[in-house]
């Protein structure tokens, strides 16, 4: 299947979009210290994408130029694990620079292709080398690595089990806060996030916690039949109106009683938890497996968001009456 040179811009954007907002979950210290799966740094992570967005935008360039036609692709000298060694000493602030830049050139040089120099094979000493495919392995290659980032985010390398908790508990705090003092009538108001109603916010939020309390309660062995409603569905979008509908008949108090309650039982399996239960590998159903602290986090981090949208209401709103008066 052939791919535009635009397509796969965009995808390499998207996948370097996606590594700085998982980076950005870090504290300025565990971007520079943490220890990653690998051992490496998240800065080192950082200095190893930009590494090979470079090698690979110069192989390009000399695959494309007959360069290396008959010498083939000579491979750095230097090992990943060495260099990253090296990129943990050095300064975030450059090696941020220097990816931004190996990534844009990257791109500039994918753009500037005809879709006949993407699917053409090039000769490159005793293979052959044909563009798309070693621009999508780059997009691919910055995604692997973004999630070894994600999963370090809510591993147990990273938590303990009483930091997780206060994580937990503060952001369902912040979530029961962004809703005070609003009248019934701005909580039933259609259209106020996209679509939805901050009722309807709240009841998505209510149901994927059902949702988490259910796969932490089951978990590593996680029985998905019983995951039906969050699982099966044409889209992602789908499924959340189908949850959306079959909680339709529900009021105010019902919708808090139900956000209290899914939230008291998942910190009560956490607090039950052992360490070595919360880093254990089981499958919620939904993408890769990972640890349940991971799942829990990811939960949470969701509902952050969510949060997030209707702080952004209540200002906006704000500023409205400011205007008015």
């Amino acid at each position: 299947m052939s791919s535009t040179p635009s397509a796969l811009a965009a995808n390499l954007r998207v996948t370097y979009a996606d590594l700085l907002r998982t980076l950005s979950l870090l504290e300025a210290g565990e971007v520079e210290c943490a220890s990653l799966e690998t051992e490496w740094t998240p800065k080192a992570l950082l200095a190893h994408v930009a590494f090979w967005d470079r090698t690979q935008t110069q192989r390009l360039q000399d695959v494309l130029a007959g360069v290396t036609a008959d010498s083939g692709f000579a491979r750095p000298a230097s090992t990943n694990d060495v260099r990253a060694q090296a990129d943990a000493t050095r300064s975030l602030d450059a090696i941020l620079v220097e990816v931004e830049q190996a990534r844009a050139d990257l791109i500039s040089l994918t753009e500037a292709l005809t879709p006949a120099q993407l699917e053409t094979p090039y000769r490159e000493g005793d293979s052959w080398l044909t563009p798309s495919r070693l621009i999508a392995h780059m997009a691919n290659h910055t995604r692997q690595h973004e999630r070894e980032l994600w999963r370090y985010c809510g591993s147990m390398r990273r938590w303990t089990r009483a930091g997780l908790r206060v994580f937990l508990a503060r952001q369902d705090a912040n979530l029961m806060d962004s809703i005070g003092g609003l009248s019934e009538a701005a909580l039933i108001a259609p259209g106020v996030i996209d679509n939805w109603s901050i009722r309807d916010v709240l009841v998505h939020i209510l149901a994927w916690r059902e949702y988490g309390y259910r796969v932490a309660k089951q978990w590593p062995r996680v029985d998905k039949v019983s995951l039906a409603p969050w699982l099966e569905g044409a889209t992602k979008d789908a499924i959340n109106a189908q949850l959306l509908a079959a909680r339709a008949a529900l009021n105010m108090i019902d919708i808090a009683d139900g956000l209290t309650t899914y939230h008291r039982r998942m910190l009560k399996l956490l607090d039950q938890a052992s360490d070595a239960q919360l880093a254990s590998i089981g499958d919620p159903g939904q993408g890769e497996p990972g640890e349940l602290s991971g799942f829990v986090y990811g939960l949470t981090l969701h509902e952050m968001e969510h949060a997030e949208e209707i702080w952004r209401f209540r200002v906006e709103q704000d500023g409205d009456k400011t205007i008015g008066d």
